[in-house]
């Protein structure tokens, strides 16, 4: 599994306003859930891959998200990350900060060589912030986030330097999904668990 995005490191990178702006306005939503869908179009292939999954974001920084297709669970709280996969029966728990799932899911390359390049209005309304990445270790060439007229992001887009596209889809759905985490000792006394938490 892999998914694409450059909002890992919240806190420890420095990004430029323009992107620090749309990392924090995200990480703060509260009672959403949100599909997103990810597809990577291959520059030498006809061939695409996707995944979708649902992300439901609980009181601002505590997030639950449901990777169907993986058979997986990840829930996301002030102090720690679990990760239920139901397929294998194996339960894994990590010290985490809620940027954590960030950056479990959405591995990026480095914030602090994102530079800001412009904004663009596009069609709806909607404004498209373009970045550029410095730098000879970057695996990044360009990212593109859009965002709606109350700032949520709705589509990011990133270029690797093979010219591979990453484009992922928010699509902000009208009710939310709440959840609650789940007693593993009473719901999953089967299942294996790894502690990693120090």
């Amino acid at each position: 599994m892999v998914l694409l995005i450059l909002l890992a490191q919240v806190y420890g990178a420095k990004p430029p306003k323009q992107l620090t702006k749309v990392i924090d306005h995200f990480m703060n939503m509260e009672q959403t859930s949100i599909e997103i869908k990810q597809v990577i179009d291959w520059r030498f292939s006809s061939k695409n891959d996707s995944i979708t999954l649902q992300m439901d974001i609980q009181g601002g920084r505590n997030f639950h998200l449901t990777l169907d297709n993986f058979g997986m669970e990840i829930f996301v709280t002030k102090n720690e990350m679990m990760t239920i996969n139901h397929f294998r029966q194996q339960i894994l728990y990590e010290n985490a900060s809620p940027d954590a799932i960030l950056q479990q899911l959405f591995v990026g390359g480095d914030l602090n060589a994102a530079r800001f390049k412009r904004e663009l209005k596009t069609e709806g309304g909607l404004r498209q912030l373009d970045f550029r990445f410095a730098g000879d270790f970057s695996d990044w060439d360009g990212l593109s986030v859009v965002l709606d007229d109350n700032d949520d992001l709705k589509q990011m887009i990133l270029i690797d330097y093979d010219g591979n596209k990453y484009l992922i889809f928010l699509n902000y759905l009208p009710d939310y999904d709440n959840y609650a985490l789940p007693d593993i000792e009473q719901d999953f006394l089967h299942y294996q668990i790894a502690d990693l938490r120090e």
